[in-house]
C-alpha cells in the first residue's frame, strides 16, 4: 500500500514537472530550416553560374582553336600559290629567253618580235579570301542591363546577408554576361582580299562583301574597292 502511494506521488510530480516546461520555438526551427535551405538555393545558383561561365570560355576556347587552324591552312595556300605563281614566272621568263635566242639565231631580214603589252597596273587575280569577324565595342550599357537584371534575379534568394550576397553575385554575373552579349551584337564582319597582280605585286584590300569572288577572279583594284574584269 505504501509503495503504490508513493509511485502515484512520484507520477504526480512528474507530470507537474512536464506541464511547467516551456513550450518548443517552432517558428525559430522553421526559421532555421528555411535560411538552410535558401542557403542551399543561393550555393545551387552560384554553382550553375560558375558551370555556365565555364562552358562559355571553353567554347571560346573551340572557336579560337578552329580559327587558328582555318587561319593556318589558309596561309599555307597561300604560300602554295606564291610557289606556284614564282614558278610560272621562271617559266615564262626561260620562254621569253629562249624565243630571244631563236630570234638570234634567225637572218636579220626576219621580221622584229612585236612589242609586249602594257602591263595594267591595277590589275591583278584573286589569291585568297579571309572572313574577319571583329569584335564590337561594349558601351556599357549591356553590363548595366545585365548586372540590373542578374541583381534582381539573385535578390530573391537568400535572406539577410545571404540575400545581400546573392544580389551581388547575381549583379556581377549578370553584368559580364550583359557586356558579352553587347559585344558580340556588335561584331563586324568584314573580308580581306588578297590579289596577285599583273606587275608581280601583292595588294590586300578590305571589302565589306565577297559576293563574285573567288580564287582565280580576275580583278581590278581600285582603291579601297574591288572591281571584277
Amino acid at each position: 500500500m505504501k509503495f503504490r502511494t508513493a509511485y502515484a506521488a512520484v507520477a504526480a510530480l512528474t507530470l507537474t514537472i512536464s506541464a511547467c516546461a516551456p513550450p518548443t520555438d517552432k517558428d525559430a526551427e522553421e526559421a532555421a530550416a528555411a535560411a538552410d535551405q535558401q542557403a542551399l538555393e543561393l550555393q545551387k545558383a552560384q554553382e550553375e553560374l560558375a558551370k555556365a561561365q565555364a562552358d562559355a570560355a571553353a567554347k571560346q576556347a573551340e572557336l579560337d582553336e578552329a580559327k587558328a587552324r582555318q587561319e593556318e591552312a589558309e596561309a599555307e595556300a597561300k604560300a602554295k600559290q606564291e610557289r606556284a605563281a614564282a614558278a610560272a614566272r621562271r617559266q615564262r621568263e626561260a620562254e621569253r629567253a629562249a624565243s630571244a635566242s631563236r630570234s638570234q639565231s634567225q637572218p636579220s631580214y626576219s621580221a622584229p618580235a612585236p612589242a609586249p603589252a602594257p602591263v595594267c597596273q591595277d590589275c591583278g587575280t584573286v589569291a585568297s579570301i579571309n572572313e574577319v569577324r571583329a569584335k564590337g565595342q561594349g558601351s556599357g550599357l549591356g553590363a548595366i542591363a545585365g548586372a540590373v537584371a542578374g541583381g534582381v534575379i539573385g535578390h530573391q534568394f537568400g535572406g539577410g546577408r545571404g540575400k545581400d550576397l546573392a544580389t551581388a553575385a547575381g549583379a556581377i554575373g549578370g553584368g559580364v554576361a550583359g557586356h558579352q552579349i553587347e559585344r558580340s551584337a556588335r561584331a563586324s564582319t568584314y573580308y580581306e582580299v588578297g590579289v596577285r597582280m599583273d606587275n608581280g605585286g601583292y595588294q590586300t584590300v578590305k571589302v565589306d562583301s565577297a559576293a563574285g569572288l573567288a580564287v582565280g577572279t580576275p580583278v581590278r583594284v581600285d582603291g579601297n574597292n574591288l572591281q571584277l574584269r
